[in-house]
């Protein structure tokens, strides 16, 4: 009787170490977790200044130190859905060697920006045609649609390569119509 009583308690007590330890190890993970985030967010945060101040350096070392490239700037007082992306943030404050780096690092060139416009529309706006032919040559996105067309905007900003590259991607500055997102080449409204 005394070595089942002795066997109950052993047992009793190997479930209270391990319910304490795995108590334990919850609430480190969950402690970590929580670091995690904040620490996402001061090298989110990190990385919004650094381009802001055209700190090739600073955004270099944040890349290399696994900032993530996709999360969104809170760029305003409230919190918004879809703010820059660090791509979008680089090319709409006009720092094209920056947008350059992020492009070769991984950034996508599709990414959402605020105001309604892309980030092509910005980088053909500060005349960053660098920036522009590595947004065309890794997929950005040029098809006309929601009343912009690129090869329109580029042919108005005189950048005639641009318009060139986008031709040969069968976007031409004359056309009117809009594009099927899935769709591959654009259809020419008037031949050349």
């Amino acid at each position: 009787m005394k070595n089942k009583k002795i066997k109950i308690l052993l047992g009793f007590l190997v479930v209270c170490v391990l319910a304490s330890g795995g108590y334990f190890l919850y609430t480190k993970y969950y402690q970590n977790q929580n670091s995690l985030v904040e620490n996402s967010e001061t090298q989110i945060s990190s990385l919004r200044e650094a381009i802001s101040l055209n700190n090739i350096d600073a955004v270099e070392f944040l890349v290399k130190n696994g900032v993530d490239l996709e999360a969104p700037f809170d760029t305003s007082e409230e919190k918004q859905d879809n703010g820059f992306t660090a791509l979008g943030w680089a090319v709409f404050s006009n720092r094209p060697e920056i947008a350059i780096y992020l492009i070769n690092h991984g950034a996508d060139v599709k990414a959402e920006v605020p105001l309604g416009s892309s980030i092509l529309f910005w980088a053909i706006t500060y005349n960053m045609e660098d920036v522009a032919k590595e947004i065309i040559d890794k997929g950005g996105d040029i098809y006309p649609h929601n009343g912009y067309n690129p090869a329109l905007h580029a042919a108005v900003q005189g950048q005639n390569n641009i318009v060139s590259m986008l031709a040969e991607k069968g976007v031409y500055p004359d056309d009117n119509h809009e594009v099927d997102e899935n769709s591959q080449t654009s259809q020419k409204t008037l031949e050349k």
